[in-house]
């Protein structure tokens, strides 16, 4: 392999190149030889790449050559480089991308795939695409490891397979152990920002023994070099015309490879007679349809001005004497207009208009709070809510890290100075700065959803956890109820020392303030702790919430407010704290997988049994409670409920449905199809639930043994009506305990579905359909038809279905299917026919369906 092209470069000339009357010829010489052979060693190494990411531009020894010319470029024809940071510069070069092949890591594939970030990777991906979920992780991984991995490149060894022999990219065992480790490092910082690059490298390190002393090394000007040559090496040579044509690339690989591959190499601009300009041009217009090409190449030569620009400005406010590089700037970046007499467009104009918000603030207010949730809405609920279940993300991700953790969560009502204060407080993973000030305030953003969380939680997405957090508007509803917020937090492992803190003066605003350290009243057992000075009326003055029914003529009723929060955290697998005015906190809520887990409480808890009028709800809880049974699926608790036989429509609160955990509503709330609680999918951020989580085979497990326990029961007519309306909506056949109420002859009686089936074959069967829909009317008043016997509906839901399209009812285990199936069961062909608009009631006119037998 020639290294000519080194050899000619500027800042080899000035370093490592063999030179007339050198007093030091015997170490340059050394170090050349050596770099050679490091070279030679890592051709073979990173020509394994192209076979694993051929999305890839080329990433052989071309391009790590054609940096020693782009950092030439870049720094200019007299910049100072000795021997020994020559050779530190030409080993990053060689290290920097040479782990993005597996031959670079321990076990190769299987090595790579068996860390945190492949598993984390494959979980992201096999969401997306389950068919190319590995290729896709293991793309990701190599790039997200190869940086690190840099590092240690230096020590690893390949063995002979017929001897054992080792062999090390850099053979000479003295510079390997004395250089190795700086060199691994410089090579990993062209992956770092510039902060980390400045406080990472020392002013100086010294020259190791035998070196001469005046070749001390400066590793934040090589850093610098690394990464500004390897961004301005944009051209063709990366992306060559042949293997452009033969390889079928597609997506962003396609549109990179397209961008390099019209692209000449960098040069100096001419028209700067300072020399401090480079410019790109292109060799061919770029289409129409070849635009989000050209935005790739404008982008990348935007990237290497920023890091031009950030390198000067670090070596320019070092207190050591390094020179900022040559070139200041690259031609054509502040603009797309600007750019395009250089990288050329055909038949378009790319320009400077972007997508943008004028008004943040406005845009949040607009989509979030009131807007989002109604301004009707129970906005004290809301927000105890979206911050319980931040804790709750929070508990479960430090689970994972530490199995044996429970956690908690604490809800507390302070007054001081006549203001009341909500403080809701986790002992979860708590919060870097980075998120605190990253994901937790970008609208719309989820920090679980985030790349964040792969660095901040490594494995988190490769484990069973889960968020319940997924839209990344929650946080905002805050302030509703709000006008001042504090949020304070700190990751899990470290001290309140570390603790940050953000704080809202005025509601929502863009410029809240930071602070850093002790912060008054978090103490060192919370990991974050968010605190609300609540609006004027938010709080109910005798500290106890309104319950509302919300059905015509019912009364609403009071409780207090350690059962109002007890109710929104029903089904949560967290113990939750409540504390009033200073007093001691006592538990509301027990993590409902925990052994001693009181079932009964629970449920007398959430319905507010003690609270209602009627003990009717209450003595049936009593009866009925040691039916609660969990519905689980793949070890998560996705329910605690028994089949409701309770014989009223009225709300009686008995059950609640919930999204993570955490109720939907507290309000107008009855026993209908079930007691206890299940969980749902959200639908949106308003996090409204219609579909359970669970599978529909799991909750048919459930619904079936809750039907072999109540057949045991010894239930009256009306309890078997519920119990039947409960099973159809769970699709279990209700047609052995089902019973319905008949008008027949003036009077009402309960008959099964045999019975009524018998019924058919003496008299017709009558139904008052809806004039909503395709249901049983269960609003106007039932009255007697001497030669019909009458369907009196007791209930809504899925059981009064009369849906008759085909002409017969579908099998959906509605009233109507059950009878039909009756009636064919004996042997008989049943007969549906409607007449439209028999009677006037309130809400429209009513069509009458009639069920007899042919």
């Amino acid at each position: 392999m020639s290294t000519l092209r080194i050899e000619s470069t500027s800042l080899w000339l000035s370093s490592l190149a063999a030179r007339p009357d050198d007093q030091h010829s015997i170490k340059r010489d050394e170090l050349r030889a050596a770099f050679f052979k490091f070279r030679q060693n890592a051709s073979q190494l990173v020509a394994q790449i192209a076979n694993h990411l051929p999305g890839l531009t080329k990433h052989d020894v071309t391009h790590l050559d054609a940096l020693w010319e782009t950092a030439s470029l870049v720094a200019g024809e007299e910049y100072p480089l000795n021997a020994l940071e020559g050779f530190v510069l030409g080993g990053a070069i060689l290290l920097h991308d040479s782990a993005l092949c597996f031959e670079a890591y321990d076990n190769g594939i299987s090595g790579v795939r068996a860390t945190t970030t492949w598993k984390d990777a494959f979980a992201i991906a096999f969401e997306e695409n389950k068919e190319e979920a590995e290729s896709i992780a293991d793309f990701a991984a190599l790039r997200h490891l190869h940086a690190s991995q840099a590092t240690r490149l230096v020590e690893k060894s390949w063995s002979d397979p017929d001897t054992g022999e080792p062999f090390f990219l850099i053979e000479d065992q003295s510079l390997r152990k004395h250089l190795g480790q700086l060199i691994g490092q410089i090579a990993a910082s062209h992956h770092w920002d510039i902060d980390k690059v400045a406080a990472t490298f020392p002013v100086q390190t010294n020259a190791p023994a035998s070196f001469p002393r005046n070749w001390r090394i400066d590793p934040v000007k090589i850093a610098c070099l690394l990464r500004c040559a390897d961004a301005a090496h944009l051209d063709n040579e990366r992306a060559p015309d042949f293997l452009y044509a033969l390889l079928k690339r597609k997506g962003i690989s396609f549109n990179h490879w397209q961008a390099q591959n019209r692209l000449s190499s960098v040069d100096l601009d001419q028209s700067d007679l300072s020399q401090s300009t480079i410019l790109f041009t292109s060799t061919r217009n770029f289409t129409e349809e070849e635009s989000e090409s050209w935005w790739v190449a404008f982008d990348a030569a935007t990237v290497v001005d920023k890091e031009i620009r950030s390198c000067n400005a670090l070596l320019e406010s070092r207190n050591v004497p390094t020179p900022q590089f040559k070139v200041k700037r690259v031609r054509g970046v502040e603009s797309p207009e600007m750019m395009i007499p250089y990288i050329k467009a055909e038949g378009w104009s790319p320009c400077s208009a972007e997508i943008h918000v004028g008004n943040v603030e406005r845009l949040i207010r607009n989509l979030g709070g009131d807007k989002l949730y109604g301004t009707d809405s129970d906005k004290l609920f809301i927000v105890v809510r979206e911050l319980v279940q931040n804790s709750r993300d929070a508990v479960h991700a430090r689970r994972v890290m530490e199995p044996s953790f429970e956690g908690k969560i604490s809800i507390r009502i302070q007054s001081k100075d006549g203001d009341d204060w909500l403080i809701i407080e986790d002992n979860g993973v708590g919060m870097t700065e980075r998120v605190l000030t990253g994901p937790l305030l970008d609208f719309g953003t989820s920090l679980w959803k985030s790349a964040l969380v792969q660095s901040e939680f490594p494995g988190l997405l490769s484990s069973n956890f889960k968020s319940s957090g997924q839209f990344g508007v929650g946080f905002y509803s805050i302030f509703m109820i709000s006008e001042e917020v504090y949020i304070t937090s700190k990751p899990w492992r470290e001290g309140i020392n570390n603790a940050k803190q953000l704080h809202f003066k005025n509601g929502l605003s863009l410029r809240p303030l930071l602070k850093r350290g002790i912060v008054e009243g978090f103490n060192s057992t919370s990991s974050t702790q968010v605190k609300l000075r609540l609006k004027d009326g938010i709080l109910p003055n005798n500290s106890t919430v309104e319950v509302r029914r919300q059905t015509i003529n019912s009364t609403n009723f009071d409780i207090p407010l350690d059962k109002y929060f007890a109710t929104i955290v029903a089904g949560l697998d967290v113990s939750v704290f409540f504390s009033l005015q200073n007093s001691e906190e006592t538990e509301i809520h027990h993590d409902i997988s925990n052994k001693e887990f009181n079932k009964e409480k629970w449920l007398e808890n959430i319905s507010y049994a003690n609270y209602q009028s009627s003990q009717n709800t209450l003595e049936y809880l009593h009866n009925n409670f040691h039916r609660l049974r969990y519905i689980k699926e793949n070890g998560k608790i996705l329910g605690l409920a028994a089949l409701s036989s309770y014989p009223s429509s009225e709300h009686n609160f008995l059950n609640i449905r919930t999204v993570s955990g955490l109720a939907t509503s507290i309000h107008g709330r009855n026993a209908s199809d079930y007691i206890g609680f299940i969980d749902y999918l959200p639908e949106s951020a308003r996090r409204d639930g219609i579909q359970y989580t669970a599978s529909k085979s799991t909750m048919l497990e459930w619904a079936q043994e809750q039907y072999d326990m109540l057949k045991e029961h010894d239930l009256d007519p009306f309890s078997r009506y519920s119990t039947a309306s409960s099973l159809c909506h769970f699709g279990i056949d209700p047609t052995l305990i089902g019973r319905i109420l008949v008008l027949i002859n003036n009077q009402y009686i309960f008959l099964s579905f045999d019975q009524i089936a018998e019924l058919a074959e003496r008299i017709k069967i009558g139904f008052f359909k809806s004039s909503f829909g395709n249901y049983i009317e269960t609003n106007h008043e039932t009255t007697p038809m001497d030669e019909y016997a009458l369907i009196r509906p007791l209930q809504a839901g899925n059981f009064i279905t009369l849906n008759l399209s085909s002409g017969f009812p579908p099998n959906d285990n509605s009233i109507a299917d059950c009878i039909h199936r009756a009636i064919v069961k004996r042997g008989k062909t049943p007969l549906w026919t409607t007449e439209s608009s028999v009677i006037k009631s309130f809400f429209g006119m009513i069509d009458f369906v009639t069920l007899s037998i042919q």
